[in-house]
């Protein structure tokens, strides 16, 4: 039987729709982050029309794209051969899709039933898996092709780009209610 309380009870809808829309989200950006880095990283980037272009290198064809068919997959085998990631890393990424998959493809039976303890923890590790390449790619790419030396003080667990930044803006305006705070920033 339908939980008419989940789509009749607006805290609870707005909740659920919230969640679906953050972890879709969490799991887009880090998909494109996993593609786009080693992408980049082999591939002559240019900006055109305001948008990044990469012209595939063939040294990208060879090292990544090589790999496997499925650009999606290639990636993510590429840090692991890398050592930034784990099996066990991309068989939860896999989890992820598929839990994505579902969420996106079966939106309105997913708000019916409503999210579960056992979402809320996949969402967790979606978002440690994000923040774990993330910093390993700014440590161990970014770092060593500045050739710049970090400070004493640099601690490489507490870095974060840009994009993973916004992410945590977003889940602290949206899951921790702290939109004041950032209303107050904007204000300032």
């Amino acid at each position: 039987m339908d939980n008419w309380n989940n789509i009749l009870n607006e805290d609870i809808l707005k909740s659920n729709i919230n969640f679906a829309a953050l972890f879709v989200l969490h799991f887009e950006c880090l998909k494109d982050y996993i593609i786009t880095q080693p992408k980049t990283f082999y591939s002559d980037v240019e900006i055109k029309d305001g948008k990044l272009c990469c012209e595939e290198a063939e040294e990208y064809k060879k090292e990544v794209r090589a790999l496997e068919k499925n650009i999606e997959n290639v990636s993510f085998r590429w840090f692991m051969n890398a050592d930034a990631i784990t099996q066990e890393d991309y068989d939860l990424y896999q989890e992820l899709r598929e839990r994505r998959n579902d969420i996106t493809h079966e939106l309105l039976k997913n708000l019916n039933n409503g999210f579960y303890e056992t979402d809320a923890k996949l969402y967790v590790k979606l978002s440690q898996l994000y923040q774990k390449i993330d910093k390993w790619w700014i440590n161990e790419i970014e770092i060593s092709i500045s050739g710049e030396t970090m400070p004493d003080e640099y601690d490489p667990k507490k870095v974060s780009g840009g994009q993973a930044m916004i992410l945590s803006i977003i889940n602290d305006i949206i899951l921790d209610d702290n939109k004041e705070k950032y209303k107050n920033l904007l204000d300032e």
